[in-house]
């Protein structure tokens, strides 16, 4: 039988208003409402570790996962559409440390008529036309901090493509839910306890090329995968989205050539991955947090490349 929980983590995991919810042990708790995290008073003698470790085992059986020695660290998706990362001692010296990424609300519903998207970017004046350039069949890169709002831009911008096709996303963990009926995702999976059956991003890129793909998306750059997307974008694939972390629109285009350099050991000339670069991706938007508003902040589109310089025009909203 579940443990049952004190009224302050009851009142969190229910409240709409919390994005981010992170547990270090059972006393402490940060929560953000769109100001930050911010301290929870938990006071409550009677939830401890044992019912905080009870509470996350039974989670992560709800989200088909489960945890050992080898794998002391768990990254999933709970049916609620939350995303839950847990680290388990003895590599936490605070007791199990929870992370809870709570997913809007309009992401998690079904298909339907209702036009939310628009609505969560109404600060954001570049947001109609990159939405345009997406239905258009432009690639778009979109790069941003964490919890800048680059999921939740990906999803809306997802929503535009016309319901005729087809759209494959390669994800670590399911976040992405755009309202389209044709939306599909593939998910990597890391090897088990004896180290085998694993499948990369990468094996799942080339797999969806044989799967009729209209659009190819990649939930985040993050390894080698990225250099057989770019081959990709430059062989008829178009029309693709990616996000990956980033500073500024031209520190996403530094990251992606390392990105591409490493998993090929150099191999392949930088001249010629900024080529791909240059050809593959039409538009880069930054996505930066302003309090409890997530905005475009800087749209950016790629003209090319002039020498060892990819051009950037930047939109003005």
């Amino acid at each position: 039988m579940p443990p049952e929980l004190p009224a302050w983590l009851t009142h969190a995991l229910s409240n709409p208003a919390v994005t981010d919810l992170c547990l270090n042990g059972s006393q402490s708790a940060f929560l953000d409402q769109g100001r930050g995290l911010e301290k929870l008073l938990t006071q409550d003698s009677g939830f401890d570790d044992h019912k905080l470790r009870e509470w996350v085992i039974g989670q992560l059986g709800l989200a088909g996962k489960t945890w050992d020695a080898k794998h002391p660290f768990v990254d999933c998706t709970l049916p609620s559409g939350h995303r839950l990362h847990v680290a388990f001692p003895p590599l936490t010296r605070q007791g199990i440390l929870v992370s809870l990424r709570r997913l809007p609300e309009s992401k998690r519903s079904s298909c339907d008529e209702t036009t939310a998207s628009p609505r969560r970017w109404q600060e954001s004046p570049l947001f109609p036309p990159l939405a345009e350039a997406v239905r258009r069949g432009e690639s778009v890169l979109i790069s941003g901090s964490t919890g800048s709002g680059k999921t939740t831009l990906a999803s809306d911008l997802l929503e535009e493509i016309p319901h005729s096709e087809r759209i494959i996303a390669l994800e670590d963990t399911p976040e992405l839910a755009p309202r389209h009926p044709h939306f599909l995702t593939l998910l990597s999976r890391p090897p088990n306890a004896d180290g085998y059956g694993e499948v990369t991003l990468r094996t799942l890129l080339k797999q969806t090329l044989r799967m009729r793909p209209d659009r190819i998306i990649l939930g985040e750059c993050r390894g080698s995968e990225v250099l057989d997307l770019l081959q990709s974008l430059n062989t008829g694939h178009q029309g693709s989205l990616a996000t990956l972390h980033a500073n500024s629109p031209r520190d996403a285009l530094r990251r992606i050539e390392l990105l591409c350099l490493i998993s090929n050991g150099g191999a392949i000339p930088i001249s010629a991955i900024r080529e791909l670069l240059a050809l593959g991706i039409q538009w880069i938007a930054q996505v930066k947090r302003f309090g409890a508003v997530r905005r475009i902040s800087e749209l950016c589109q790629v003209q090319g490349r002039e020498g060892d310089t990819i051009l950037l025009r930047q939109m003005i909203g």
